[in-house]
């Protein structure tokens, strides 16, 4: 449920309690794992929960076309540059490689630099270290990317995006590698005023993550996604793989006497979201699981079910989920996201109401940990959200609200 549209160059006590609330019974549902795929990793995940149990007690831009100049000499010497409209309160997402000099300018100090050699001496923003950014012009109105040096940048006007949790790297800009993600969710009111992608009203909410596979000498990237779907009333939980590629669902509907009784979508819903991956002699494994803790007024004997496994067969291969700054396969960023959108196929969701409650984890080795520095939206799906505000509560936790869409840094970043 993605595309890419990008631009490459040559809150309180309260809030804490109820989601720790859901995360305790998350971790409890854990342990009734009976069986995977590999048991090896039956026993890695029982290790887990061990772990975890005593850390939780403690839109998009059309691109525009490049203009690559060559001078002689200078900082400016090789550039690129890119004209942008910015409507009233867009921002711009970029990922900044080493050895580039980003410049954003009005027309009239692109107009009064004249290019390269020499570096713009006026600007509106400039940066020359590598990172995630995202850059809020002083208004609407057109400006300029120019890019000095290392050219291989990827850019997005933030209009509208998937709205959440996402993590784009580790400490220090490094990669962050495991073998398994969890999204922990509480949505407690999801009310829609509109939605587009699927022909009943609805959205998704989705765990999406880059897999890299390493086999001989060489080594892939598969984009990866397990989703909460929502449409037309019923909901199920389904994975994709490479943007188009079905991997299996958990859809099973019942109705009785006209009426839904197995499948309806009500709140209160909580649970989690489950991607893991295992090597076997037969190739690599990637498992789609979820949790449900909660519906409506029902609760549920907390199983991890594990709906659909994908294998690779590719025998003697190993794999992991990576987080890095590095472009994937589709000109974005590897970031690992948790994050509401439209129902499918591109589209997007408006909420008359809302109140989520989201929390990110990757598997450290030795027990959950949630990652350090994250956003609170996500770039490498293709569904959005409009009017979802995401409320900072953790180093990787939020709650989702109806708001103007916030596009910031969670914690540290740079």
């Amino acid at each position: 449920m993605r595309v890419r549209v990008c631009f490459l160059f040559s809150a309180g006590h309260n809030v804490l309690m109820r989601l720790g609330g859901v995360i305790a019974v998350v971790i409890i549902a854990l342990v009734a794992l009976a069986a995977i795929t590999n048991p090896s990793f039956n026993q890695f995940m029982l290790s887990l929960i061990r772990n975890a149990t005593a850390y939780i007690i403690n839109g998009t831009s059309a691109a525009g076309e490049q203009s690559i100049i060559h001078s002689l000499q200078g900082p400016c010497s090789s550039w690129g540059s890119v004209n942008l409209a910015f409507s009233n309160g867009e921002s711009l997402f970029l990922d900044v490689p080493n050895d580039s000099s980003i410049y954003l300018l009005t027309s009239d100090e692109f107009s009064q630099w004249g290019g390269g050699p020499n570096a713009p001496s006026n600007y509106v923003w400039f940066s020359s270290l590598p990172g995630i950014y995202v850059v809020t012009p002083p208004g609407p109105g057109n400006y300029d990317l120019v890019v000095c040096g290392n050219t291989d940048i990827a850019y997005r006007i933030l209009n509208y995006t998937a709205m959440g949790v996402a993590a784009y790297y580790g400490p220090g800009l490094g990669n962050i590698t495991t073998n398994a993600v969890l999204g922990i969710f509480n949505i407690t009111e999801a009310s829609i005023e509109n939605s587009t992608g699927m022909p009943g009203m609805g959205f998704s909410l989705q765990l999406n993550a880059y897999v890299v596979v390493k086999y001989g000498g060489g080594e892939f990237v598969h984009w990866v996604q397990d989703a909460l779907v929502v449409s037309g009333g019923e909901y199920w939980f389904q994975g994709e793989a490479d943007v188009t590629n079905y991997i299996g669902s958990s859809q099973n509907l019942i109705y009785e006497g006209g009426r839904c009784v197995l499948g309806c979508f009500v709140t209160p819903i909580s649970g989690a979201l489950i991607i893991s991956v295992n090597s076997t002699g037969r190739g690599v494994v990637i498992n789609y699981g979820y949790i449900l803790l909660g519906l409506g007024n029902e609760t549920f004997r907390p199983v991890v079910h594990w709906f659909a496994h994908q294998l690779i067969p590719i025998p003697n291969a190993t794999a992991y989920i990576i987080t890095s700054p590095s472009l994937g396969p589709y000109g974005w960023p590897m970031d690992t996201e948790f994050v509401v959108g439209g129902p499918g196929n591109g589209g997007g969701v408006e909420f008359g109401a809302l109140n989520a409650y989201l929390a990110l984890y990757y598997w450290n080795g030795t027990s959950w940990s949630p990652y350090p520095i994250t956003y609170t939206f996500g770039v490498s799906t293709g569904e959005y959200a409009i009017n979802v505000y995401s409320m900072p509560i953790g180093t990787s936790s939020v709650e989702l609200v109806v708001g103007r869409n916030n596009y910031q840094v969670i914690g540290n970043g740079n």
